[in-house]
């Protein structure tokens, strides 16, 4: 059996290659492609929100972003200069969650927004925000959402986990997995994983029968 044992990455690769457009990014994909141009919306339209689930493609369009604006990456405990804010055009909060200090979020809003420089902030989930001035400024933000994976990406995903390790698989298969697989790509990637550590422990090539022994289905 021409088969290899490999390990997944759950996490978002910068890989132009790996990353899958479809439905579901295509506009988030698009806008950061064309930035400066189509970005944010009054008052502020110099600063956007991308929303997604894990693995979902954030990291890749940030780092993509990061590429093309020369955006500095604030950290929970970073100071934001005068320096800072004259050398950089453009900075990125990223995975925004409750776990970040409000007044010092606040803090950073209100710096690069004075000084008329780019924010792009990346969340799983826009958390519960407390602080009054902060809430106010994110929920005027443009949202820029990346759903979760249509057909059309799992299909994709799938053919491309499993062929760049040489692995054969029948379009039957693909679309069986689609049928039962969940709409997440890193349960999809667990997934994928689980069936090529069956298939290599039990020394045979990768069926239906054996699919639904190995995700117990």
């Amino acid at each position: 059996m021409h088969q290899k044992a490999f390990s997944f990455k759950t996490e978002d690769s910068h890989n132009q290659n790996e990353f899958i457009i479809s439905s579901s990014n295509i506009v988030a994909h698009g806008l950061i492609d064309s930035w400066p141009n189509l970005w944010g919306v009054n008052p502020y339209p110099k600063a956007l929100i991308l929303k997604g689930p894990k693995s979902s493609g954030k990291t890749f369009l940030a780092k993509k972003w990061v590429v093309k604006s020369g955006a500095k990456t604030l950290q929970k405990n970073h100071e934001l200069t005068e320096d800072t804010l004259i050398n950089h055009l453009a900075f990125i909060i990223e995975d925004f969650d409750s776990s970040w200090h409000e007044e010092k979020v606040l803090h950073y809003f209100n710096s690069i927004n004075e000084n008329d420089r780019y924010l792009l902030i990346t969340t799983t989930q826009i958390p519960d925000i407390k602080l009054p001035d902060l809430k106010s400024r994110i929920n005027t933000l443009d949202v820029v959402n990346i759903d979760m994976p249509d057909d059309q990406m799992i299909e994709i995903l799938i053919f491309k986990l499993f062929s760049h390790y040489s692995i054969i698989i029948t379009p039957e298969i693909i679309n069986f997995l689609v049928k039962i697989l969940p709409r997440d790509c890193a349960e999809i990637i667990k997934s994928i994983q689980m069936i090529n550590d069956y298939a290599l422990a039990h020394k045979h090539k990768i069926t239906i029968p054996l699919i639904k022994k190995a995700l117990n289905v």
